[in-house]
């Protein structure tokens, strides 16, 4: 029994370390975004114009990210880099605990209130790992329409209409209560 269970043990172990590998291998040349504050803190916006890994095209814009944690990470993106007093969109990725994922748009006040006004929501169980990163696709179409799908599958998993078509000119992410990494501007 006891072989056996050593059997079992450098398995499991073979498998973790090649998932681990390959796992990390898809975020190798994205930048690294890990210092995130919590759902309240003061997030720090860049320009979504240095980045190196954008696709762009005449009806939308194109980023890829991926997210490694065990739940509740936020990206938010806006027109301005300082956005307080204006809206921003909200994609929550394995929030609820990881067993959601919503888009919203985010109204945020100087004095850091804010409002989120719900756009989608859908059911999305264990999506993130502490384990493996995820890499997702998000798209920002000008006339308001906003995807975020895993990258490799043909369809998004979370789809809606912003009829206030704020544009992708600045990004941030944060994390609700845990610890989580962000990698971005990934390479297509």
């Amino acid at each position: 029994m006891s072989s056996l269970k050593g059997i079992t043990i450098i398995v499991f172990a073979l498998f973790v370390g090649a998932s681990a590998s390959n796992s990390f291998e898809i975020i190798k040349d994205c930048k690294q975004y890990y210092d995130l504050v919590d759902y309240n803190g003061p997030v720090k916006y860049f320009s979504t114009a240095n980045l190196q890994h954008v696709r762009s095209t005449d009806q939308s814009k194109v980023f890829k990210f991926a997210v490694l944690g065990p739940g509740d990470g936020h990206l938010r993106y806006g027109m301005w880099q300082f956005p307080y007093d204006n809206d921003v969109m909200e994609i929550a990725i394995g929030g609820w605990r990881n067993t959601k994922s919503a888009g919203r748009r985010q109204y945020r006040t100087a004095d850091n209130q804010y409002t989120n006004y719900p756009l989608a929501e859908v059911q999305t169980p264990n999506l993130l790992s502490p384990f493996h990163p995820l890499m997702f696709v998000l798209e920002v179409f000008n006339e308001g329409r906003v995807e975020v799908r895993i990258d490799g599958q043909p369809q998004p998993f979370l789809s809606f209409q912003d009829s206030s078509q704020i544009p992708a000119n600045y990004m941030a992410f944060n994390k609700w209560d845990r610890d989580l990494i962000f990698f971005y501007d990934c390479p297509f």
